[in-house]
């Protein structure tokens, strides 16, 4: 069976949970910060921020447009950014490619890729420094050995809801964003009713070392 590619499992992720264009003035992921110094509004499209964008393209995020980025950021290109800069750049490709990893990923597109690191590595007795290596997979494959995948995603899942839950309380900035990050983070478990994300992870096993 073909199992979800870290570029698919990403599509099928921004398809379900990132909107189209947004150019709210009162969400700062919509501000471009100038390599001069100083911020402009932009806008985000499919979930992607100018600074975000800018960095895939290598330029100053101040020089897009909101008509470059409502173009230029198909889901395909959306998909390769999380690939190229939440999966590869924090080093998520030297752990075994699982559906464990495809949260991860997930968790570090909504949080920053060191946050989602470390929480993987306090679940699973690794240092947390947020940085995967040696250490940190050997651990995930034991993790995953010793609990099975299904129980070792949920329980990544329920460390990723926990953050959301200690950074969003009444009266912070960002409680309003609380449920639909959470919403977000269950929707990976593998309990969820089909048709669902699990479904194309199913009989999956960890390849033979």
């Amino acid at each position: 069976m073909a199992y979800p590619t870290p570029a698919t499992a990403f599509q099928t992720a921004i398809a379900q949970w990132e909107g189209l264009w947004e150019d709210d003035p009162n969400d700062t992921g919509n501000y471009a910060n100038c390599a001069a110094g100083g911020s402009t509004l932009i806008g985000t499209m499919r979930g992607v921020t100018p600074d975000v964008y800018g960095a895939y393209l290598k330029v100053d995020p101040c020089s897009l447009s909101a008509s470059q980025m409502q173009q230029g950021v198909t889901l395909a290109v959306a998909a390769d950014i999380a690939v190229t800069q939440f999966y590869q750049g924090p080093g998520l490709n030297q752990l075994t490619w699982s559906p464990l990893v495809a949260i991860v990923m997930d968790f570090g597109w909504t949080s920053g890729p060191g946050q989602a690191v470390s929480c993987l590595q306090g679940l699973v007795g690794a240092s947390q420094d947020g940085i995967p290596g040696p250490e940190t997979s050997a651990l995930v494959n034991q993790y995953i050995a010793a609990q099975g995948i299904a129980p070792a995603c949920d329980a990544m899942t329920a460390a990723r809801v926990q953050f959301y839950q200690s950074i969003s309380q009444p009266g912070t900035p960002d409680f309003e964003y609380r449920d639909g990050w959470v919403n977000r983070a269950n929707w990976f478990l593998s309990s969820n009713p089909s048709p669902c994300w699990w479904d194309a992870w199913k009989g999956w096993v960890p390849p033979v070392a």
